[in-house]
């Protein structure tokens, strides 16, 4: 561990060397601190003399997030703003900005790492690296952090993570001990569509005789019971053959991972980071416990949930085909149902009782991306000022594009959806315990949804120690990492 220590502090000597020898270059550097209601401020221009500024996006190949790169005729609001920003950056800067865009992910059943990881892992033990921002996938940014491969972005000169851009939430959510390692906020809209949610037919819910979803969410009434309740009025053999198949009609269409939201959305977490800065596992308790044995009464009631996986299908389809009442589905996928026949709602997970106060919403573990800053890099300064930029026209363009227009204006079909939107958003869990896939974590959940087993204590039993091992390495892992920063 000494030896790797001492490598990792050779290469963050270079990196500060690189770092003061382009301080020369950024001599032309105005300030002008532009202030919000937040009385937030940042540099709005400067000289970096045409150099590229590159930027690599490593995520889930169906959800690798393009921030950056995008064409001058785009013709959506989003696109145009995603545009209009780069542009903006690189005219105040004098600079061009570069994004790779890399489809892959890590797998925790072959034990491969994605590209996000293997390119970060492979240039900086090289000691350069082609990147200056990054951002990876959830089980590949965090397999970074532990062995210390990531700068800390409370370090990073010119980079204020208290301003309103970043996400707050996940910053105190992901930070060890003060040093945060990867993170998010509006300088993406990965975090926005790997949100969890449910989408509901009104045709369906009107031709069922379903009450109103959305005054039942409104009056903290949306529980688990009650999406049980709801679901199970809606029930059609539609070929009429006697068996309840992929040609039927159901009220809810049940996606694996959906397993993993239940549990946050029952306010609970697989782990989290305890006052003094270790991970430790919270899974297992009663909460959990009848939160998930509540939900899979419904998931594995063949009659009325129809597990779409299981059959290698698209759950799409059947979506689309009106074959569901209730969808389980991420918001990033709304607009790719703007054709559908029947107007749709979205709505948040349910809570596991009326008791609870709030609805809670999973990032996607297998989905999301967070952005970090490679240990190496050749102007630490430039990369500070130029990620700040990105992040406060993030807030200023591209979120209200993403959320106003894109989202309540062209994906959500009534006024309700736009509320229920911001329900989701108002309380996002990022939790750690899913980025680590630890044991009877992520990775055991969906696996028992599949095989529609619900002997939760007894899965709990199986992995517990395996699991506690891996949080054990991990914690002495991030000891390490982050007393280079202490």
């Amino acid at each position: 561990m000494k030896k790797i220590i001492c490598t990792l502090l050779a290469l963050m000597l270079v990196c500060f060397a690189f770092a003061s020898c382009g301080e020369d270059e950024v001599v032309d550097t105005q300030a002008h601190d532009v202030t919000n209601a937040e009385e937030d401020t940042i540099t709005l221009s400067g000289d970096f003399k045409g150099e590229e500024f590159r930027i690599l996006s490593a995520g889930q190949s169906k959800a690798a997030a393009n921030d950056f790169n995008f064409e001058e005729d785009t013709s959506s609001t989003l696109d145009q703003a995603q545009y209009k920003r780069v542009l903006t950056v690189e005219s105040d800067f004098n600079v061009d900005i570069v994004e790779d865009i890399k489809e892959g992910y890590s797998s925790a059943s072959s034990g491969t790492p994605g590209p996000g990881f293997t390119l970060i892992n492979t240039q900086v033990a090289s000691g350069t690296t082609n990147y200056d921002l990054a951002l990876i996938a959830s089980y590949d940014v965090s397999q970074l952090a532990t062995i210390g491969y990531l700068f800390d972005m409370n370090s990073v000169p010119n980079l204020d993570l208290s301003n309103s851009w970043w996400d707050q939430n996940a910053i105190k959510s992901l930070g060890i001990r003060d040093v945060v390692f990867f993170t998010t906020g509006d300088i993406t809209v990965s975090d926005n569509n790997t949100a969890y949610c449910i989408m509901f037919n009104k045709k369906l819910a009107e031709d069922y005789g379903i009450d109103d979803p959305y005054e039942i969410v409104n009056s903290g009434k949306w529980t688990i019971e009650k999406l049980t309740e709801l679901s199970k009025k809606v029930s059609e053999d539609l070929n009429q053959d006697g068996v309840y198949d992929e040609n039927d009609r159901y009220g809810l269409l049940v996606w694996d991972d959906s397993i993993t939201g239940i549990v946050n959305a029952a306010g609970q977490r697989c782990a989290t980071i305890n006052s003094e800065g270790k991970i430790e596992l919270t899974l297992y308790n009663e909460t959990t416990l009848d939160a998930l044995n509540q939900y899979t009464e419904l998931a594995y009631d063949s009659q009325y949930a129809f597990r779409y996986q299981r059959k290698q299908l698209d759950g799409k389809s059947y979506w689309q085909n009106n074959q569901g009442l209730f969808f389980t589905a991420l918001v990033g996928e709304m607009p790719s149902y703007r054709e559908m026949e029947n107007d749709f709602g979205i709505l948040p997970y349910p809570k596991l009782n009326e008791v609870q106060e709030n609805y809670y919403t999973t990032i996607s573990p297998y989905n999301s991306q967070f952005m970090c800053i490679p240990v190496v890099n050749s102007n630490i300064q430039r990369t500070g000022i130029l990620t700040e930029a990105l992040g406060y026209y993030g807030e200023k363009d591209i979120t209200p594009a993403l959320y106003d227009v894109t989202l309540k204006g062209q994906s959500a079909r009534d006024s309700e959806s736009s509320e229920m939107l911001d329900i989701i958003f108002e309380n996002i869990v990022y939790d750690i315990g899913y980025y680590y896939q630890f044991g009877p974590y992520n990775k055991q959940l969906i696996l028992y949804l599949r095989e529609g087993n619900n002997a939760w204590a007894s899965m709990y039993e199986t992995y517990v120690n395996a699991a506690q091992s891996s949080v054990d390495t991990i914690n002495k892992a991030y000891d390490s990492a982050v007393a280079l920063w202490k």
